[in-house]
């Protein structure tokens, strides 16, 4: 007698569906446990600077340092040493060229403007 090739089909169907549902059962719980986690790490609090230029030295390092270069020579974005506060704020705020706008707000963003123009 001949077996119904049915049978291992549906053999195989249910342990995919079986090993399917456990991993979405464990991906689940894992998912509960990285939210505890953020939310206790969301309470961490922010390193508080007392001297602006080493705030925007920080914020710079973070945010800018990847285009403008470690002495703010440029790289990929232009040349930023020499520039004032004002100027720095500005470029900051609007993004000129292919500069994202808004990369530091409030102030880190002037913080970052006072490191740029008192930068040595």
């Amino acid at each position: 007698m001949k077996r119904s090739p049915l049978i291992p089909f549906l053999m195989i169907a249910i342990f995919g569906i079986l090993l399917m549902l456990s991993i979405s059962f464990f991906g689940v719980t894992q998912q509960a446990e990285i939210l505890e986690d953020d939310e206790e790490n969301g309470e961490e609090e922010e390193e508080e600077f007392e001297d602006p230029i080493e705030h925007g030295e920080a914020v710079y390092e973070e945010s800018c340092l990847q285009c403008h270069g470690d002495n703010l020579e440029g790289g990929s974005g232009p040349a930023i040493d020499g520039y004032d506060a004002d100027d720095t704020l500005q470029a900051i705020e609007e993004g000129p060229g292919s500069m994202p706008a808004g990369t530091a707000e409030g102030e880190d963003a002037e913080a970052v403007a006072e490191y740029v123009e008192n930068y040595e």
